[in-house]
């Protein structure tokens, strides 16, 4: 129970600042005893070390049959190291009285402890905070004790509910402490009991590092030079102190690695040296930072930027287990010989040169553990070579790619990857292109806009015998394969060499993008020829589609006159209906054949940038109310003639289009427009092909237009919404790209040759399936006059 936890509870309490004050709390503690008058009950504050002591004894004279006291590990200290308060405990224990302590006995109060069992029962509690006494009618307590000097302030009290409170709460905690000397022999056997914490009271955590100075051991210390700088701010005199020791042969000393790399730290860094502390740099530090010596562990797991001004440790992990102990004092060796004397750093850093080095890891151990902690480092970009197809195998085991989309996820860090293309990697891939894309979809606020995880494929890296990885273009790593036939990562591979050369990782840069570029240019040579095959058979089958109609056609009609023949005469008789089925049969098909050539010709002409415009002004909102129309007409007629003949019946020209929009002269009298008027014409109608195409049977298709300002250029939105089956997601992506169609019919060029000539007319054309989730609906933008 602290003096918070008091103070909140006594409403009577209050403080008494000045000393007029003070020397009357003091005599009001100082009344008959045996006055039971309730208005002499009191809670006072006493301040001052002379005055403290002073109540302290008083308290203690007072006492009849008890004195019990709770207390920290430096409570034993300050009961027998303090001349007053040690005579005092002794003249009530001759008196009589019964003398409880519970502290938390440590191998530094040890001896305090052993010379305060003589007059009292001492017990042992861990953790235990600030301190207490209570007797049969009084309570005192304190917040903080100093070893072995007077309190600075005492809260007292004789109201008789703290009192009681109080003794029912030492009775509480008496039961649950331990005998004094279980707990000295268990510290004097060296059978220290396994105590594990997370310390976030800044009191106790500073309590913790000061500790250090009372022991011996070596101290090993692994941190980023932002707790280097806190702990030059506020604990240097505590190492002062321990190599003061250390000088005189009483303490083993304190090695420190951390990453030094500017000026300022190299000047902390040059402090603690001068001490005596050695010191070792290391790049890119794992976390956590950690402290261990032979018998305790601290650790903080944040990272602390040496740009921040920090005070304090907010949080500490401290553990005395053994396998804590000996792990990271293992992992501290590690580093400590992979690590360059500070002394060379700073000399170069003094110099002016950069420190840009190149580490050869000859412990394929250390190597690993160096790359998985690169790839932890990453901010902005991870460029990753494999060799084989074993090295992707085994860098999948070791859970590289899992830590990849990590980064990719948490840190929108970008990642590119080189692997051999084979059968065995393809699942793989696949498992992790899809983690991209989630990435990707989740992520559409970035500027870039582009997947963060692309993977690549190549087949001259069978030759490459290292894993090559770049990271942020600040550091490389490169890993000889030593064996590809080993499953284990570190078994696999020899010598590593890490660097942070600009020179040499530029290299390594530009050997990364020269390979990623040459998968791009063989990936789009193999679209090309899949693109050029696809063309040719669908060219193919569309140009056999119409011209089988006409030849057969053809050969009926010229049966049909054969039949019809009469003798030597040159003159028949002949159905006139029936040879013009015919002749319409073979006029539509022909005109198949002219709207696939021209298609074909367009693309030629998209494809060589010679596409050449017509441009006139024009009135838009007039010009698509007749091309509308036009087609509104024409579509009928068609639709009609196809009823008239053919065996069943046709409804589709039953489909309307509603125009009414274009109509509204409320909107704008006037949209004056450069544009070529055929070839908008041309996309008008292939929209307008696709909306009739999937539109359902008596609906209605909706052409609407508006006007937007983009980039400050006024524009007009034209849009054609139909209420068919939508598109397809898969189709959606490459609705514009060539050979993609949404119907069993088609080659696919419609809506490549439009978004083509839409973008030559300096617009956009785009497309979504409506929100009520029938349908879709095409717009798309032209430029006019202001």
């Amino acid at each position: 129970m602290t003096i918070k936890d008091n103070t909140e509870k006594e409403k009577t309490g209050k403080r008494l600042g000045d000393e007029e004050n003070k020397n009357l709390s003091f005599r009001l503690i100082k009344e008959d005893k045996n006055n039971n008058n309730s208005m002499g009950e009191k809670t006072v504050v006493v301040y001052g070390e002379d005055k403290t002591t002073e109540l302290l004894v008083q308290t203690l004279d007072n006492a009849k049959d008890r004195w019990d006291n709770y207390a920290d590990s430096q409570g034993p200290t300050v009961a027998m190291g303090v001349e007053q308060l040690r005579k005092g405990m002794r003249h009530a224990y001759e008196r009589g009285v019964k003398i409880k302590y519970i502290s938390e006995i440590t191998k530094h109060n040890i001896n305090y402890c052993k010379e305060l069992m003589k007059i009292a029962e001492v017990r042992h509690v861990d953790n235990a905070k600030g301190g207490m006494a209570v007797s049969e009618s009084e309570y005192i307590a304190t917040a903080k004790l100093q070893e072995a000097k007077p309190v600075s302030h005492l809260i007292h009290s004789n109201v008789m509910e703290i009192v009681e409170q109080q003794q029912y709460v030492f009775k509480s905690l008496w039961a649950n402490a331990i005998p004094a000397a279980q707990r000295i022999r268990e510290i004097e056997d060296g059978h220290e009991r396994i105590e594990t914490r997370i310390l976030d009271d800044q009191d106790e955590i500073n309590d913790k590092i000061r500790s250090l100075s009372k022991d011996d051991e070596e101290i090993l210390i692994c941190s980023d030079t932002g707790l280097l700088k806190i702990v030059h701010d506020c604990f240097f005199s505590v190492y002062q102190e321990i190599m003061e020791k250390y000088d005189k042969g009483y303490h083993k000393g304190v090695r420190w690695i951390t990453d030094l790399s500017r000026r300022e730290d190299a000047n902390v860094a040059k402090l603690f040296m001068d001490m005596g502390i050695k010191i070792r740099s290391i790049r890119n530090l794992p976390l956590p930072n950690f402290l261990v010596t032979d018998r305790v562990f601290f650790s903080n797991s944040e990272k602390i930027d040496h740009n921040q001004d920090r005070k304090t440790i907010k949080q500490m992990f401290t553990t005395n287990d053994v396998l804590y102990i000996n792990q990271y004092k293992s992992t501290f060796e590690e580093l400590w010989k992979n690590g360059i004397d500070a002394i060379d750093i700073i000399e170069d850093i003094e110099r002016g040169l950069d420190t840009e080095r190149v580490d050869i890891i000859s412990r394929s151990n250390n190597a690993e553990t160096t790359y998985l902690d690169l790839l932890r480092s990453s901010n902005k970009e991870i460029m990753l070579i494999l060799p084989t197809v074993n090295a992707f195998l085994r860098q999948w085991k070791l859970g590289v790619f899992e830590l990849i989309t990590r980064a990719a996820m948490n840190r929108n860090v970008k990642i590119r990857m080189l692997i051999p293309s084979n059968e065995k990697t393809e699942k793989f891939v696949e498992r992790l292109e899809k983690q991209s894309l989630s990435i990707y979809n989740t992520s559409n606020n970035d500027s870039n806009n582009s997947k963060k995880v692309q993977i690549r494929s190549i087949q001259t890296l069978t030759e490459t015998r290292s894993t090559i990885l770049i990271v942020d273009k600040k550091v490389s790593l490169v890993m000889e394969l030593k064996d590809d036939s080993k499953e284990k990562f570190h078994e696999a591979i020899g010598i590593s060499t890490y660097s942070n050369s600009r020179a040499g990782i530029l290299s390594y840069v530009s050997i990364f993008e020269n390979l990623w570029n040459q998968t791009e240019i063989y990936q789009q040579l193999k679209k090309s020829e899949e693109l050029q095959q696809d063309f040719i058979r669908i060219a193919a089958h569309e140009l056999r589609s119409p011209i089988q109609p006409i030849l057969a056609i053809s050969e009926m009609l010229k049966s049909t006159v054969i039949s019809k023949e009469l003798g030597n005469s040159k003159h028949i008789q002949v159905n006139r209906e029936e040879i013009n089925d015919y002749i319409d049969a073979i006029i539509r098909n022909a005109k198949k054949l002219v709207s696939l050539t021209n298609s074909i010709l367009d693309i030629t002409r998209i494809e060589t940038n010679s596409l050449t415009l017509r441009k006139e002004t024009v009135d838009l909102r007039l010009f698509l109310i007749e091309q509308v129309m036009e087609y509104e007409d024409q579509y009928i007629s068609k639709m009609e003639t196809m009823d008239l003949h053919t065996i069943t019946s046709c409804d589709r020209y039953k489909t309307r289009m509603d125009y009414s929009q274009l109509n509204n002269n409320r909107i704008y009298d006037s949209l004056l427009a450069q544009l070529d008027k055929s070839r908008i014409a041309q996309v008008v109608c292939n929209l307008l092909d696709n909306a009739f195409k999937f539109t359902n049977d008596y609906d209605t298709i909706h052409i609407m237009l508006d006007v937007e300002f983009i980039n400050d250029q006024k524009c007009v939105v034209i849009s054609i919404r139909d209420s068919g089956k939508g598109i397809d997601r898969e189709i959606l992506p490459k609705l514009f790209t060539k050979f993609t169609t949404m119907s069993e019919k088609g080659i696919g060029l419609g809506l490549y040759i439009t978004k083509s000539i839409i973008e030559a007319h300096s617009g956009r054309i785009w497309a979504r399936n409506n929100v009520n989730g029938t349908g879709a609906t095409f717009s798309f933008t032209l430029p006019c006059d202001p």
